[in-house]
């Protein structure tokens, strides 16, 4: 209905417009009057949405896990994929992804959460959901379909695996992004990315002489 799609649609600009708000303010600095005002809207109408700023934090917290963005989809594999095609496909899946996360919205939500979650510890398992917990479900995701098409040893663990390779990039997104202030966000080269992939996937791979044992 036209209603139900013009009441998403404020909501989602008000959502919006707070993540700008906290990204260039702050959370304790910013107020719900600016958040309305930059959405066009009024505080009457956040307040209907949102209940007030706690519940405004929530919702943007809760639309990250929503997001296409800061996931790792299984790649269309067969019996033809070589093994240097799955690593292409990995190194593809690790700029992704750590680009996503060094985004200004996904930084300024993760420095609010680090401040606020003595306050709320809920508002952790909210960021952990909707960042780690998606892209770790995600990278299993591919690299069980790898091992299904003789790409990956089928003697390692998947959930450690996704670790492995996430973490690494989380340490970028921690040091030369959460860590950096304003426009100083540097996000690795490529070439920083694919030696990073390339080591992981020397650890993972299904080699040759396993194959024919």
């Amino acid at each position: 209905m036209i209603i139900d799609r013009r009441v998403a649609e404020r909501r989602q600009r008000i959502l919006d417009a707070a993540v700008g708000v906290f990204a260039e303010r702050g959370y304790s600095a910013s107020s719900t009057a600016q958040i309305a005002a930059a959405a066009g809207s009024s505080k009457e109408t956040l307040y209907a949405y949102f209940g007030d700023k706690a519940g405004l934090l929530r919702a943007a917290l809760t639309s990250l896990v929503a997001a296409p963005s800061v996931s790792v989809t299984s790649p269309a594999l067969n019996e033809r994929t070589t093994p240097e095609q799955f690593e292409t496909l990995l190194h593809e899946a690790a700029v992704s992804l750590v680009g996503d996360l060094m985004q200004q919205p996904y930084l300024a939500l993760a420095r609010i959460v680090v401040a606020e979650t003595p306050r709320d510890p809920s508002l952790a398992d909210l960021f952990r959901e909707a960042i780690a917990g998606r892209a770790l479900s995600g990278i299993a995701g591919v690299l069980r379909e790898g091992q299904q098409h003789g790409l990956v040893d089928p003697d390692v663990d998947l959930a450690y695996a996704g670790r492995a390779f996430v973490g690494p990039l989380l340490v970028y997104v921690l040091l030369d992004g959460l860590l950096r202030i304003g426009t100083d966000v540097r996000p690795p080269a490529d070439e920083t990315v694919r030696a990073q992939i390339e080591l992981f996937h020397r650890c993972i791979r299904q080699h040759p002489d396993k194959e024919t044992s």
